[in-house]
């Protein structure tokens, strides 16, 4: 058997140093488009102080990080990758309909956008459903409720402006892993799986 010991391995083989990994939806054409358009106009309406713009390409929805390793049947990556490919969900439409602000670490605050009530409740679902593949492969999850969002910009003080001029209307019909170079402003996805 490969890995550390009877049980599997001890959960760091294939782990790339210096990343953090996560499930997320990832806008593309139309939503993308929609959702640089609002971070813009919040930006223009706003005028926060040097503001860290997420770029088009990095703009995505949370959904499940691995947490606690427990031992692993394959190399960190190619567990996750495996856990992914297990989920069965279906597509959906997301509507992003209200700005809000976070602390998003570092001592910044964020603009985010914000879904309404019928799009949380498929984004919990899918997320539940990657958290039960996950711990299936050996990982912990946090199974607690999630504030779905799109994180625009990053400023050191934001008010929240007014709802945006127009909703953002996704067609959800995937979901990805993203391998994110902590500090470096890099997303590698490196995973995809549709849902039907």
């Amino acid at each position: 058997m490969d890995g550390g010991d009877l049980f599997g391995r001890s959960g760091d083989e294939g782990l790339e140093p210096g990343c953090a990994y996560f499930f997320a939806l990832m806008p593309s054409g139309r939503a993308q488009r929609q959702i640089g358009e609002r971070r813009e106009s919040a930006i223009r309406a706003l005028r926060p102080s040097r503001p860290s713009r997420v770029d088009d390409d990095r703009l995505h929805l949370s959904l499940c990080a691995p947490k606690a390793l427990k031992r692993l049947r394959a190399p960190f990556e190619a567990s996750l990758q495996r856990a992914g490919a297990e989920v069965r969900a279906s597509a959906f439409a997301l509507c992003l309909d209200d700005f809000g602000t976070f602390n998003g670490g570092f001592e910044q605050a964020c603009l985010v956008l914000r879904s309404d009530a019928t799009s949380d409740t498929h984004v919990q679902s899918l997320k539940d459903d990657i958290g039960t593949a996950l711990f299936k492969h050996g990982f912990g999850w946090d199974g607690g409720t999630l504030a779905p969002h799109v994180t625009l910009f990053y400023a050191d003080d934001i008010a929240s402006p007014c709802g945006p001029d127009e909703v953002v209307e996704w067609h959800v019909d995937e979901f990805v892993l993203v391998r994110s170079h902590v500090g470096k402003h890099r997303h590698d996805i490196i995973g995809r799986w549709p849902l039907r």
